[in-house]
């Protein structure tokens, strides 16, 4: 009887635990390989008109961290697609969109730590391409080698595309299990935390983001 009702208290005390957002689960499986993709037809992303964020969720709640890209370039194709690309995000940048003062900054310090994203180790989170489908209109799958903590595991998820004019705009929404990647930090046993992670992004890429020479 003890067991069951311990069991029922915990049910119900995880099944209370702040959810992360609804988005299709990205699919995960071994590094694959990159296609190579002509360097000069590649456009810039400019990272003042790109975001890339994420949001934990745990027992008391969430937080929103955005990643600030460092550089990246995406191959777009004829057909609607990418042919390769690359993008780099700056991980010693991170920064907590929904703290402020002490507590932004002691959560920021703490995702810099080994416990999470080991910085001093690994400042960079690298997204190669290594595959696009086009479903319709502007709805695409998009495959690609996520590189964080050293571990590689590549990902396919939806995403919509659009290219006009020599300008790229992407942007997608899908969860990922921080586990795969060696990020196993559980929490406070009162406030564990999820291990399912939502990534957003929104991309803007073009000719005229070439830096200056």
């Amino acid at each position: 009887m003890k067991y069951s009702i311990a069991f029922l208290s915990a049910l119900l005390w995880w099944s209370a635990c702040t959810q992360a957002p609804q988005a299709p689960q990205a699919q995960t499986s071994e590094a694959q390989a990159a296609p190579a993709a002509a360097s000069d037809a590649a456009l810039p992303i400019d990272p003042q008109r790109s975001q890339v964020i994420a949001i934990g969720t745990k027992v008391t709640g969430r937080h929103e961290i955005a990643f600030p890209i460092k550089e990246g370039r995406l191959v777009p194709t004829p057909e609607g697609c990418v042919s390769g690309g690359r993008v780099v995000l700056d991980l010693a940048r991170l920064e907590v969109r929904d703290l402020q003062g002490d507590l932004k900054a002691k959560l920021e310090g703490h995702l810099k730590s080994p416990d999470f994203f080991d910085v001093e180790k690994y400042p960079e989170a690298i997204f190669e391409i290594t595959g696009c489908e086009r479903v319709k209109d502007d709805s695409v799958y998009v495959s690609g080698n996520l590189t964080m903590r050293g571990v590689t595991k590549n990902i396919r998820f939806p995403a919509r595309l659009f290219i006009e004019g020599g300008t790229l705009l992407a942007n997608a929404s899908f969860n990922i299990n921080r586990q795969e990647w060696g990020i196993a930090f559980k929490g406070k046993p009162d406030d564990l935390i999820r291990d399912e992670v939502n990534i957003s992004f929104s991309i803007q890429a073009n000719a005229s983001s070439a830096p200056s020479p």
